[in-house]
C-alpha cells in the first residue's frame, strides 16, 4: 500500500490531473468547524420504540432489527418516517405482530403518526427497507423485508399504501434483510436486490452458552445460509427471481448490508454484499442481468490480514479526498470497521486503509451497524457516523452491551472522534441498529434517524458549523433518481467526489441525494460532471441551484462528454 508521503504525492497529481480535465482549479477548502446535533425526537411528535418480543431464550431475530426508511411517503416533498418493528417470537393465532409505524412529515420540525391509515403494517417481524418508484408513477414505493416474510407496498398517493407482495410475485418466507431498487439491467425500469441472513426456527435452536455458561445469543455459523434473491422487473408490476441465471445465488452467505454502486468503472452499476463471518461479495454488473462474483480479487471479500468480516452496514464516499470513490464496512467488536481504499487503477481495486485512516483505533472498541460517510458539517471533508451494539448479551462479564456511537470527523488522517462534543445523544449508550441520513427540516443540511433496539428512535437536527451543504439530486430520462450514477466537479474552491447509491447502512434508506460541502465559500459550483448508469457523461458549466437551495441534474439536459 502506499506510504501517507507517497499518497500525498499522489493525491496532488490526480487532483491536478483532474482540475485540468474541468478546466479549472481551486485551493482546497478551509479546516472545519464543530460537527453537532440537537436531538427534536420529543417536540418533533415522535414516539416508537422497537418490540423485540423476547422470550427469555436470547433468540437471534430479537437482536438483529431496527430497519427505517426515510421516503416522500405523501408526495408533498417532505421526507416522511418509516420505522420497522419486531413482533413475538413465537406466533400468537389471532394477534398479528406490532406494525411498523409511519409518521408524516408536517413541516418545521414536527411530524404526526398516520400508520392506520397508511395502510403498510410490514411483514411478520420485519427488520429493514428498500424504496423505490417500481411502477413509474412517480412515487415511492416501499419493500420491507423480514424475519419471516417480506412486503411491497405499492404507493397510492396522499400516505397511502396497497400490499401488492403476492401479486408482483415477491412471497418469500426467507429471512430477508438489507435490500436495494435500482435499475440492474439498463432498461429503464426498477429491478429489487435482496440479500438474506440465514434459516432461523425458534423450536429447533441450539443452547448457545457465554464462558460463564449463561444462555446467550447464538452466531451465525450456528445456522445454514440462505440464497439471496435478485428480482428482475417484468414492467408491468411484476418481478421474476433470476438469481439463478444472473449468477448472484451463491452458498454461505450470510447477507446484512447491500450496496448498488458504480464500483468498477463500466457505467454500470455493481452490488456490494456485506457477508456476516463469510467472505463479502462484489458482484460485477457484466450486462444482461449477468454479474460475476470478483470480491477476492477485487480486495474487499476480507480484511488485510486475510479474515472474513463480520460485516453489518455498509457505505461509499471518498474518504481520504484523492478523487476516489472508497468502501467502508461495519464489523464485529474487537475487529474495526474495515475502509476499503480505491486505487484507481485498475478500478474495481481496493486496499484495506483502517489503521492508517484511523478506524482501527476509534472502531475496534465496538461493534458496528448502521454506517453512513458524509460531509455532515459542509467542511468538504467525509465525516463517518457509526450506530453500534453488541450481539453478545455479556455486560457481566466486562463486555459492554449497549454501545455510544461513533463520530469520526473528516480533514486529518487519523481521523478525530469527536463524539463527546456533538451533543448529549452521541453519548447515549444503546443497541444500536438502522441509521438513516436526509433533510428532514428543510434547511439544506443533512438530519439523521436512528433505530436503536433498547431505547426509543432519535431524530437528530444537524446544527454543525464550519460550512455550506450543496444538496444535489440525480435524476435519470424516467425521472427517478439514478441510482449508480457518479459526480466529479469544482464546488466551493475543491474537487469533489461522490455517488447517489442504492442501499447502503444497515437495513435503512436514506435520502436519494448527494451532499457536497463547500466550506464558507460560495455554494455555486464551477462545474460538475454527472456519470450515469448504462448513459453516457454529462457536464454542466456553473449550474445555478434552484430556489429551494437544490441543484438538479437531470441526464439528457447536460452536454456530453465526448
Amino acid at each position: 500500500m502506499r506510504t501517507a508521503a507517497g499518497w500525498g504525492r499522489s493525491r496532488v497529481g490526480l487532483l491536478l490531473a483532474i482540475a485540468s480535465g474541468l478546466g479549472t482549479w481551486a485551493p482546497a477548502a478551509e479546516p472545519g468547524g464543530a460537527i453537532r446535533f440537537e436531538e427534536i425526537t420529543a417536540r418533533a411528535g415522535v414516539a416508537f420504540r422497537f418490540e423485540p418480543g423476547g422470550r427469555g431464550r436470547h433468540d437471534l431475530p430479537e437482536i438483529m432489527g431496527g430497519g427505517l426508511a426515510l421516503l416522500d411517503a405523501d408526495g408533498d416533498g417532505q421526507l416522511d418516517l418509516y420505522l420497522c418493528n419486531g413482533g413475538p417470537i413465537v406466533e400468537e393465532p389471532g394477534r398479528p405482530d406490532p406494525p411498523c409505524r409511519l409518521f408524516r412529515n408536517l413541516g418545521r420540525g414536527r411530524f404526526e403518526e398516520i400508520t392506520t391509515r397508511s395502510a403498510c403494517p410490514g411483514p411478520s417481524y420485519a427488520m429493514g427497507t428498500a424504496v423505490g418508484d417500481y411502477d413509474g408513477d412517480g412515487r415511492d414505493d416501499l419493500f420491507v423485508s423480514g424475519w419471516r416474510d417480506q412486503r411491497l407496498y405499492r404507493n397510492l398517493g396522499g400516505g397511502r399504501f396497497e400490499d401488492v407482495t403476492a401479486r408482483a410475485g415477491l412471497i418469500s418466507r426467507d429471512w430477508s434483510t438489507s435490500a436495494a431498487f435500482a435499475d440492474l439491467d439498463g432498461d429503464g425500469d426498477l429491478d429489487l436486490y435482496v440479500a438474506t441472513y440465514l434459516v432461523y426456527d425458534p423450536a429447533t435452536a441450539p443452547f448457545c452458552a457465554a464462558p460463564d455458561g449463561r444462555r446467550d445469543f447464538c452466531g451465525p455459523e450456528d445456522f445454514a445460509a440462505e440464497h439471496d434473491h435478485l428480482y428482475r422487473n417484468n414492467g408491468e408490476g411484476t418481478f421474476t427471481d433470476v438469481g439463478e441465471s444472473a449468477g448472484i445465488r451463491l452458498p454461505e452467505g450470510r447477507g446484512l448490508g447491500v450496496l448498488v454502486a458504480e464500483l468498477t468503472g463500466d457505467h454500470r452499476p455493481d452490488i456490494y454484499v456485506a457477508n456476516d463471518s463469510s467472505p463479502c461479495w462484489l458482484f460485477a454488473n457484466r450486462g444482461g442481468l449477468t454479474f460475476e462474483e470478483i470480491g477476492e480479487e477485487s480486495g474487499v471479500a476480507r480484511d488485510g490480514e486475510g479474515n472474513v468480516l463480520s460485516g453489518m452496514g455498509v457505505a461509499h464516499a471518498d474518504l481520504d479526498a484523492d478523487g476516489l470513490l472508497d468502501l467502508a464496512v461495519s464489523n464485529f467488536h474487537e475487529r474495526s470497521t474495515i475502509a476499503f481504499r480505491a486505487q484507481g487503477r485498475p478500478r474495481g481495486v481496493f486496499l484495506d486503509a483502517s489503521g492508517w485512516l484511523g478506524l482501527k483505533v476509534a472502531t475496534s472498541h465496538v461493534n458496528g451497524f448502521g454506517l453512513l460517510l458524509t460531509d455532515l458539517d459542509g467542511d468538504g471533508r467525509i465525516d463517518l457516523l457509526q450506530a453500534n451494539g453488541h450481539v453478545l448479551d455479556r455486560e457481566r462479564l466486562g463486555t459492554p452491551f449497549a454501545m455510544r456511537p461513533t463520530l469520526l470527523q473528516g480533514g486529518d488522517f487519523p481521523m478525530r472522534d469527536v463524539g463527546k462534543s456533538a451533543g448529549p445523544w452521541f453519548d447515549r449508550p444503546a443497541l444500536g441498529r438502522g441509521l438513516a441520513i436526509g433533510d428532514l427540516d428543510g434547511d439544506g443540511r443533512p438530519d439523521l434517524a436512528a433505530a436503536p433496539i433498547d431505547t426509543p428512535v432519535a431524530i437528530l437536527r444537524n446544527t454543525s458549523t464550519g460550512g455550506h451543504h450543496l444538496a444535489v439530486e440525480l435524476i435519470d430520462r424516467r425521472g427517478r433518481p439514478a441510482f449508480g450514477a457518479w459526480v466529479r466537479g469544482i464546488v466551493g474552491g475543491r474537487i469533489a467526489v461522490a455517488s447517489l447509491d442504492a442501499g447502503g447502512s444497515y437495513l435503512s434508506t436514506s435520502q436519494p441525494r448527494i451532499w457536497l460541502g463547500v466550506g464558507r465559500t460560495t455554494i455555486t459550483p464551477i462545474q460538475i460532471e454527472v456519470h450515469w448508469p448504462w448513459g453516457r457523461p454529462e457536464i454542466w458549466d456553473q449550474p445555478k441551484p434552484g430556489p429551494d437551495g437544490l441543484l438538479r441534474l437531470r441526464e439528457g439536459s447536460g452536454r456530453p462528454i465526448r
